[in-house]
């Protein structure tokens, strides 16, 4: 029992020393960590800046074609989607209670042009008469004014068969475009009655081909929106494939809905194998500004601020770079320096981070277009530069794995490895 009592000491012990001696040969390595530097080239790219909107298709030129009388629907000669010309009958509405109007309009001409006959001509018996002074003046001026009643009465019943021949022309309902046939809102034997209003009877679009979207924009971003602007779309019909189109007007009357304030864009967009379809819903993405060529580099690369642990280069020539998180560029003026610390007075810019043998140092960029995920770079770089752009954090035994060195024999302070 003894026995197994001391073994049992002598175990404790050698665990002991073992965690004493790897506490004290690997303490730094286990609670420092270090990070590498991971780069991206300087770039040219297309950058631009969009702006998102919905909206519903609509054709270019769309009429809506009524009647302007009223009466019972007694032949159709179009359906839904057929091609038409201009001047080509579509509809005709039953004409027999506008062709007995018309007679009516006729016979009532023929009875005043008699009674305009027949009173000419006693007006010019009575002013032979009253130049022989058989006939006074009182009878002279009666027949005058028969003769011109008449007459007025003449040019109303000429007016009415005008008209009531107008009327029964309307009856014959023709396309006043070319065009296709996108609604048919009556059947053979519907009575329509234009009353107040026109009623609406088929609805022609003029050419497919030529489409338009009618887009919601926010208020937001309508500031950003030009004509010209180039867009594209798809439409749920065509998940896999883009529409382009350009920005034709910016209508300036608002539509409020629920508080949110939209303004309508309208934008043309060419449909030759008319896929596109009046009344689609579009996903628009509108290209508010746009740069070709741009040299480039990664936003991220303008966030990066290194982690701690990270050794700084010093450029010669120039004082010692600031600490990473003040934000400063090499040479910066110390001016405004804040008493017992490293940090520099702010300076005005962008800057990134350059991985300069092994060792990073800050260098000022002047910056542009930005969509989010490149930044256009205008002075400061040139292609095929690398700035960084994050840091990969590795523990100092990995670290020391990657360069080579051993991981269980770390180098002694303030002397470098071989």
């Amino acid at each position: 029992m003894k026995k197994l009592l001391k073994i049992l000491v002598v175990l404790l012990v050698l665990a002991a020393i073992a965690v004493g001696v790897k506490f004290f040969f690997f303490r730094d390595s286990a609670a420092s960590e270090v990070g590498v530097p991971v780069s991206a080239p300087v770039t040219k790219l297309t950058l631009s800046t969009v702006i998102s909107a919905t909206g519903t298709l609509e054709p270019v030129d769309q009429v809506e074609v009524g009647t302007q009388v009223s009466g019972d629907i007694a032949e159709i000669f179009v359906d839904f989607n057929s091609k038409v010309k201009k001047g080509q009958v579509i509809a005709e509405l039953d004409k027999s209670k506008l062709q007995s109007t018309l007679n009516q309009a006729e016979i009532a001409l023929h009875s005043a042009e008699i009674d305009y006959q027949y009173k000419a001509n006693t007006y010019q018996r009575i002013l032979a008469l009253s130049q022989s002074n058989s006939a006074s003046a009182v009878d002279l001026e009666q027949a005058e004014y028969n003769m011109n009643a008449a007459k007025y009465a003449l040019e109303r019943s000429q007016n009415d068969v005008a008209q009531a021949k107008l009327n029964l022309s309307y009856a014959t309902i023709k396309s006043p475009i070319d065009g296709v046939v996108l609604k048919r809102a009556v059947d053979v034997g519907q009575t329509v009655a234009a009353s107040m209003s026109t009623p609406t009877l088929f609805v022609i679009a003029k050419d497919l081909k030529q489409m338009k979207v009618m887009a919601d924009v926010d208020e937001a971003d309508i500031g950003s929106v030009k004509k010209g602007q180039k867009v594209t779309f798809t439409v749920d019909a065509f998940q896999n494939e883009t529409f382009t189109g350009k920005v034709q007007e910016v209508r300036l009357s608002p539509t409020t809905t629920s508080n949110v304030v939209t303004y309508t864009v309208v934008i043309n967009a060419k449909n030759p194998k008319l896929k596109l379809l009046p009344g689609m819903t579009a996903t628009c993405t509108i290209v508010t500004k746009e740069v070709k060529n741009a040299l480039t580099i990664p936003v991220k690369a303008l966030k990066f601020n290194p982690a701690g642990g990270t050794a700084f280069a010093k450029p010669e020539g120039l004082p010692p770079p600031p600490d990473a998180a003040a934000g400063g560029f090499p040479g910066a003026s110390q001016k405004g320096t804040k008493k017992g610390t490293n940090r520099p007075a702010k300076q005005d810019g962008d800057k990134v981070w350059i991985n300069l043998n092994g060792k990073l140092v800050p260098h000022p960029v002047t910056t542009g277009l930005n969509d989010g995920v490149n930044v256009q770079i205008l002075a400061g770089l040139e292609l095929g530069d690398s700035v960084v752009v994050g840091q990969e954090v590795l523990s100092r035994t990995e670290a020391g794995k990657t360069s080579g060195g051993s991981p269980f024999m770390p180098s002694p302070p303030g002397k470098k490895k071989k």
